[in-house]
């Protein structure tokens, strides 16, 4: 079988993760797996697909090219390629390549959207995708509250049934590789890595590894993170990530005058990431909305307890006082306070990180993510 996945970018995000982890239990199924990237692309991210063997395509085209240029391109892609099954990561404008697919005459077609509706997106984006969903074989969530944002209503996929006997859509929670954590968190010298980044060995680290962009809410824990310090609390704030709010971020440090207290590290790579995720005693995930939680999957794989927005796919991801706190959106002082908490409470913050490891492991393995993917690709044991 040959699967073709459509993609608009390849940058570094939960998106491009996921896919990846598609692709890795495509392959390791002997399945002939193609990514096709119409539009941006990281060079270390095209590279991370080819390591795991899967052939990459190119089509650089230009996103303000209109929709009838972009379907035809797709749609002749597609018929060059000849692939049995087309997965559309449905992404703006993910429409047209599910569109683009069945023009081309591809009989099995899968498409998962990986963010809830707001209503930046507006109605008639909810009414397109509905509609378009029809032309989809099967549509998939990567979180139950996204599914229900989109369509009212939403089934988490089981494994133990054959795929005729699921909804039209479902969701299948994103993964993580935990013995690749294990391996990275297990290598790494908290007190060296402290000592080069010139964070003091004595005091906790809250940290948060994400795109530095509005919808992110960085800006709403550097807020947290002020009151907490200005309150004569002894902590340090490690952010990993760049985006297009670095710069403003950076001059909001200066401006609070907290430049000996917070660290910008900038972009990592996955495996850096992780390796810096790895001295944060309090991971903190202060999104305005998000689709899964990816890095809040990852913090609780190492045992950290997680601080995260009440919001889309992070309430399926983190348990309220179970693996870690959630707090209303946008709302500092409840940040602050359950930062506070975390930091007077060690014992507190272990419990915690062993809850949350549990809990990883239970539902958001590799192992259950390839069993999944499995029944829904039809691949025999």
């Amino acid at each position: 079988m040959k699967v073709a996945i459509l993609i608009p970018c390849l940058k570094r995000g939960g998106t491009e993760l996921q896919s990846l982890s598609l692709s890795a239990v495509l392959r390791s199924c002997s399945l002939s797996v193609q990514v096709i990237c119409y539009f941006e692309y990281d060079e270390l991210v095209v590279e991370d697909f080819k390591n795991a063997g899967v052939e990459v395509k190119l089509l650089n085209l230009n996103r303000e090219s209109g929709c009838l240029r972009l379907i035809n391109n797709l749609w002749q892609e597609i018929r060059s390629e000849k692939p049995d099954n087309v997965n559309v990561q449905y992404m703006a404008p993910g429409a047209l390549p599910i569109i683009a697919a069945r023009l081309a005459g591809v009989k099995t077609i899968f498409a998962t959207v990986h963010q809830p509706y707001t209503t930046s997106h507006g109605l008639l984006a909810k009414l397109i995708l509905r509609a378009v969903s029809i032309l989809a074989t099967k549509f998939i969530s990567v979180s139950q509250n996204a599914e229900k944002s989109w369509f009212g209503a939403s089934t988490l996929f089981d494994e133990t049934k054959p795929l005729k006997l699921h909804p039209h859509h479902f969701t299948i929670h994103n993964s993580i590789d935990t013995d690749k954590i294990s391996k990275i968190v297990s290598e790494v010298s908290i007190s060296e890595l402290k000592s080069e980044l010139y964070i003091p060995a004595d005091i906790p680290v809250i940290g948060a590894v994400s795109r530095l962009r509005q919808e992110k809410g960085i800006d709403i824990l550097l807020e947290a993170f002020t009151l907490l310090v200005r309150s004569g609390e002894r902590a340090h704030l490690l952010l990993v990530g760049s985006g297009p709010d670095e710069k403003k971020l950076e001059e909001t440090v200066q401006t609070y005058g907290l430049t000996s207290s917070i660290t910008l590290y900038g972009e990592a790579d996955w495996a850096k990431a992780m390796q810096l995720m790895s001295i944060m005693d309090i991971i903190a995930i202060p999104s305005l909305f998000e689709g899964f939680g990816l890095s809040a999957v990852e913090a609780m794989a190492m045992g950290k307890p997680v601080i995260a927005s009440d919001t889309s796919g992070l309430k399926e991801v983190v348990v309220h006082g179970e693996t870690g706190f959630l707090f209303p959106v946008g709302n500092v002082t409840t940040l602050k306070v359950a930062i506070e908490k975390l930091i007077r409470e060690p014992q507190l913050r272990e419990r915690l990180g062993t809850t949350g490891k549990e809990r990883v492991l239970k539902n958001f393995s590799l192992d259950l993510y390839n069993r999944k993917i499995k029944v829904l690709y039809n691949i025999q044991p």
